[in-house]
């Protein structure tokens, strides 16, 4: 539900986008020529509708449908700015570079991206300052402990929702007077307080079974149009993750049914072939030059094989250049703590591994079957094994096959240097278990590419 919120804006701002650029299109063309003429849109209206659609990806790719990222006016002008000229750069390449257009604009295409880095930036602004929050406002009410208030509060006021912690019912704990929220003792009351605070969710911190009483009371806000949602849920829709500490085996067998993910696998299977059959080519033809980069930087071989866990458990062996000294792990098995700093990792190997370059030669994993383009990255054994003993609900990522980049990988750029982190990742993992789709597989692609070209995350 709070899923779908988010997404409603988030299009309504992809088609305010594409309409701006199709606005600016038409100013462009009235500027040049002071009126529109048939032979002149059709020269021009379908090279820019492509133009439109890169650069509506590379503004996916830079960020720029994050709903939160308007709340920081200066990374917002920032990142908007970065985005269009890359935007240009892109544009410039199509019409010079590729010349597969039948017109090769200069002063029309310089002025719609003008026209398009103004109209768009004003539009953006009022998204943020009058539409975006429209959709889902409302005041929250919590049932739960004290000790969950302030964060969740927290959570909300930095979130895209446009909802509001305006009222607290504690099971455990005592009121803090510092938050500034209605706090009531008395549950027989919750229906008044429900109209008298304007209360449209209510956020459920423990299992209404365990007290009778708010059961009662929630079973009467069934006859009235309040959204009842449990704490995961808002933990989910705002950080893009599940939290372990909220959900129970009962949560999963509720919500992983791999069943309804058997049409999704086989489509999915048949893009990852198409799509490494070219990657492969790339690795084919990149091959001989890496190599003789590692050669030159580095004694031993060109490449590395490790055993990993992948799907159901099975183990996989994957390979990698090599971008560490041969002798990197004569102590064990452990993690690279950062690809800038690991002293293991010599320096044309660094590079490979922020550019992960070091990746390709598992394009030959992909086309096996071990792995996928996205999904949770395998890991070895030897972490995998404490890791299970430490969360049982770690073997569930194992549900799906892995993949070459995740959902982890554009949420989590911490690098990962402890078995902390990788429970830590294992909640984004989840929630990309339970919302697979063809659609967030886009979405981390499109993730990825600017991960990469800003070298974050390693």
């Amino acid at each position: 539900m709070l899923n779908a919120g988010q997404n409603i804006k988030r299009a309504l701002l992809i088609v305010g986008d594409v309409i701006i650029f199709e606005a600016s299109l038409l100013a462009t063309l009235l500027i040049r020529y002071q009126t529109i003429s048939a032979q002149n849109w059709n020269q021009h209206v379908w090279p820019f509708a492509l133009i439109t659609f890169f650069w509506i990806a590379g503004f996916y790719i830079a960020g720029l449908y994050d709903l939160t990222l308007i709340r920081d006016r200066m990374k917002f002008f920032r990142t908007y700015i970065e985005a269009m000229l890359a935007n240009l750069a892109i544009a410039v390449a199509f019409f010079y570079l590729i010349p597969v257009f039948t017109i090769a604009p200069r002063t029309n295409l310089f002025l719609h991206f003008a026209l398009s880095l103004l109209l768009g930036y004003f539009w953006r602004i009022l998204f943020g300052r009058f539409l975006a929050e429209r959709f889902s406002r409302g005041n929250v009410l919590f049932i739960g402990p004290a000790s969950e208030i302030r964060h969740l509060k927290e959570l909300l006021r930095k979130s895209a929702l446009g909802l509001t912690l305006t009222t607290v019912v504690s099971t455990e704990g005592t009121s803090d007077p510092s938050l500034q929220l209605h706090w009531i003792s008395d549950v027989s009351r919750l229906q008044d307080v429900i109209k008298q605070d304007q209360i449209s969710t209510i956020v459920l911190g423990i299992r209404p079974d365990d007290v009778p009483e708010i059961k009662q009371a929630l079973y009467a806000t069934l006859f009235s149009p309040i959204i009842l949602l449990d704490r995961a849920e808002i933990e989910e829709a705002t950080t893009g993750r599940i939290p372990l500490s909220y959900v129970s085996e009962t949560w999963f067998l509720h919500h992983l049914r791999e069943s309804d993910k058997k049409w999704y696998e086989g489509v999915k299977r048949a893009i990852d072939v198409v799509l490494a059959i070219p990657f492969g080519l790339l690795t084919l033809v990149c091959f001989p030059f890496i190599a003789i980069v590692i050669k030159l930087s580095s004694r031993g071989p060109i490449l590395y094989s490790q055993i990993r866990v992948g799907k159901n458990g099975r183990m996989i062996r994957i390979w990698k250049f090599r971008t560490m000294r041969p002798d990197a792990e004569s102590s064990g098995p452990q993690f690279t703590t950062n690809a800038k700093t690991d002293p293991r990792l010599f320096t044309a190997g660094r590079i490979f591994r922020q550019l992960r370059l070091d990746e390709l030669p598992q394009i030959w994993n992909v086309l096996r079957g071990d792995l996928s383009l996205i999904g949770p990255r395998p890991e070895r054994p030897e972490f995998v094994t404490p890791l299970v003993h430490r969360m049982p609900y770690y073997a569930l990522r194992h549900l799906t096959r892995p993949g070459l980049t995740g959902w982890a990988q554009v949420k989590f750029l911490t690098p990962t240097s402890s078995l902390e982190d990788n429970l830590t990742k294992l909640q984004y993992d989840l929630f990309y278990v339970k919302n697979r789709s063809l659609i967030l597989d886009l979405a981390i692609l499109l993730k990825t590419v600017g991960i990469v070209i800003r070298r974050q995350g390693t």
